[in-house]
């Protein structure tokens, strides 16, 4: 009888674990993040806090980059970040290693401070 009981806790724990670990694999590619390490975000499905977080961006400007494109549609490409009032070349550069318009934005990018 406890053998039984053993290998019903046995298969309740893997068919658990089976069943959360799409959802921890998840979490785990969105974060946390280290100090010196930053998920890429793509633009064209980052939330304006998500944006807020890119090293030189903030509030107003992620805010802008989303108000751009809900007016004008999905970046094509990631130079197309410069259109936005407020991103110019200097900034761009700054972000440019923490930004994509690919569906993958996943990828982990080197915080170059």
């Amino acid at each position: 009888m406890m053998k039984r009981v053993l290998t019903l806790s046995y298969l309740f724990l893997l068919l658990s674990i089976s069943a959360v670990q799409p959802y921890l694999v998840m979490a785990e590619a969105a974060g946390p993040v280290s100090k010196g390490e930053m998920s890429v975000l793509n633009v064209n499905i980052a939330s304006a806090d998500e944006m807020a977080a890119i090293p030189g961006l903030g509030e107003k400007k992620s805010q802008a980059i989303v108000k751009f494109r809900e007016k004008h549609g999905p970046f094509v490409k990631v130079e197309d970040l410069k259109k936005v009032d407020g991103i110019g070349d200097k900034l761009f550069v700054k972000i440019k290693p923490y930004v994509s318009v690919r569906a993958d934005s996943t990828i982990k990018a080197q915080n170059n401070k």
